[in-house]
């Protein structure tokens, strides 16, 4: 007898990342562990009849609040020491529900499933409901909905408190020395021509002491153990040296970017920071704990240090751990120490979830806190559908019932010029790479992944143009009446990923890496429905 017809669904899975970057070695342990309880408890959830919207609800939640993760609690703070979140999640259909730059709510996905689901009720007067929020409108949203909304420093960890501190100093300095070079270039220019109109009139002499005009109250110069939301002195007020001042900050100074440099040492002991054993293919495998590249692992507490990369969020230390994020341009420099000269963490912001559940129903969602030090209203790529997080429905008429969720992290300015999620999954959902000329050729799903991340991503003309390193990770899901399959491509050193299905006594999770200089690791999973046989009895077994 031929097996029973399956229109799709039975097989719930959940599938988690806690953001690309690199993790080092010594951590590689916490790390999965966030993302083995958040797939667990999501899939406790689906095992007892829950949608996948609640599933990737969960599983983010409990990402939020663990300290670890650069989302919720513990999240980086903006340039003015606050904490603001972005949260996106997607339903079966395409719907989505987010918010941006948010603070003083525990758990900013929470907030984003009261929006999706507010904005599938129709309001008064055939006024269209808003499904992206953003700033104090989205706080108010919350509270007019029955989130509790918490103190603004209820959500600043310990960690992240001196991350801020340290991150400010380095600011500091980097802004006293930009000023001594603008003063010299101005010094060697009417050198050259005495007669010469400064074009520089704003520049005081970084060593020079000044009274503040009268015109400039006294309070503007602010010491360094203020209030983060202490005034900032603009760049053309006169300044002493070596005082605690803190000062304006300009886009400029590579805040937003993996390119800031550690100000105080060189480290001139790692001109080749990228020397990992290579996996090109990490597909993922049981184990009685976690499964990474080499089995190592160990935990580490978790303490403040300071970055080298602005752009990467999670900062716990690690010894002998090689750091740094792969970039298309290779022989960078790419390290965060410790005090200690300890090698550590150095991850991308954005955590993410894709979940199916028993009624073959997909669904997504991204959640963050940003790059630290970012301006303050920044709207990072977790709080935008179609760049850090994508569906495509699938078609009624579709007799294989094809639908694909994608998550994505890494530099989220690149992401939103290449609208990588969205991107991503019309490759994996039509099995096509972009060839010459603007053609598409049909391969496997594979093949689209690595595509996508080389000639879509890195070779963007947007991304090559910009002085921004080229961070990507991807976890795409696509669901076919065959089953669900994960794939998932990565051009940064590491990603730490999560999967478990409705058949599974636990979730199997990896710690993909790479193998450096910019080079793709891929990796991925498949869940098969299973056939149902029909048994044939003797006559007179019954």
């Amino acid at each position: 007898m031929t097996p029973r017809h399956r229109e799709g669904g039975d097989i719930a899975a959940i599938f988690v990342h806690a953001g690309a970057g690199y993790h080092s070695v010594q951590n590689e342990k916490i790390h999965l562990e966030a993302c083995n309880e958040a797939a667990r408890v999501a899939m406790t959830l689906l095992k007892n009849g829950g949608s996948a919207v609640d599933a990737v609800e969960m599983a983010i939640a409990l990402m939020e609040d663990h300290e670890i993760t650069n989302a919720g609690y513990g999240s980086n703070l903006t340039v003015d020491g606050t904490v603001e979140c972005d949260a996106t999640v997607v339903d079966h259909l395409g719907r989505s529900g987010a918010v941006g730059a948010v603070s003083q709510i525990k758990n900013p996905i929470s907030l984003a499933r009261k929006i999706l689901d507010a904005s599938t009720k129709p309001l008064s007067l055939h006024r269209v409901p808003p499904n992206l929020l953003v700033g104090p409108g989205a706080t108010d949203f919350a509270y007019d909905n029955g989130i509790h909304v918490l103190p603004p420093d209820f959500l600043v960890s310990d960690p992240a408190r001196e991350r801020w501190r340290r991150w400010r100093q380095d600011l500091q300095a980097a802004d006293r020395q930009a000023m001594v070079e603008l003063e010299e270039r101005m010094e060697l220019e009417c050198q050259d021509n005495p007669y010469m109109i400064s074009d520089y009139p704003g520049i005081i002499r970084a060593t020079q002491v000044m009274s503040p005009p009268s015109s400039v109250e006294p309070n503007l110069a602010v010491d360094a153990t203020a209030s983060p939301n202490a005034a900032r002195v603009n760049r053309g007020t006169a300044i002493e040296d070596g005082a605690n001042t803190s000062y304006g900050i300009d886009q400029d100074q590579h805040i937003d970017s993996m390119e800031y440099e550690h100000y105080q040492e060189p480290q001139d002991d790692v001109d080749n920071a990228f020397s990992w054993e290579q996996h090109p293919s990490n597909f993922l495998r049981d184990s009685d704990g976690y499964s990474g590249h080499d089995g190592r692992l160990t935990s580490a507490a978790t303490l403040p240090v300071r970055l080298h990369h602005a752009e990467h969020a999670e900062v716990t230390p690690g010894e002998d751990a090689q750091s740094g994020i792969s970039s298309p341009t290779p022989h960078r420099k790419s390290l965060v120490e410790d005090y200690n000269g300890h090698k550590v963490d150095n991850i991308t912001d954005t955590v993410g979830a894709i979940a199916v559940d028993c009624y073959g129903n997909i669904a997504a969602a991204s959640s963050s806190g940003g790059i630290g030090m970012k301006h303050r209203g920044r709207v990072g790529p977790a709080a935008l559908v179609g760049i850090g997080t994508a569906v495509i429905p699938a078609d009624q008429e579709d007799p294989d019932r094809v639908s694909v969720a994608t998550v994505t992290s890494g530099t989220g300015e690149h992401m939103a010029t290449t609208m990588a999620a969205s991107t991503c999954a019309s490759r994996i959902y039509y099995s096509q790479r972009k060839g010459e000329g603007g053609t598409f050729e049909e391969v496997t799903e594979d093949e689209a992944m690595k595509a996508m991340i080389e000639k879509d991503f890195m070779d963007h003309v947007g991304v090559k143009n910009s002085h921004c390193q080229a961070a990507i990770g991807i976890m795409a899901v696509k669901k076919t009446k065959d089953g669900v399959f994960l794939f998932f491509g990565h051009n940064t050193d590491s990603f730490a990923l999560a999967s478990m299905s409705s058949e599974e006594r636990k979730p199997v999770c990896v710690m993909s890496r790479s193998n450096g200089n910019g080079s793709i690791a891929q990796g991925g999973r498949a869940y098969r429905h299973r056939r149902y046989r029909v048994r044939h009895f003797p006559i007179g077994e019954f």
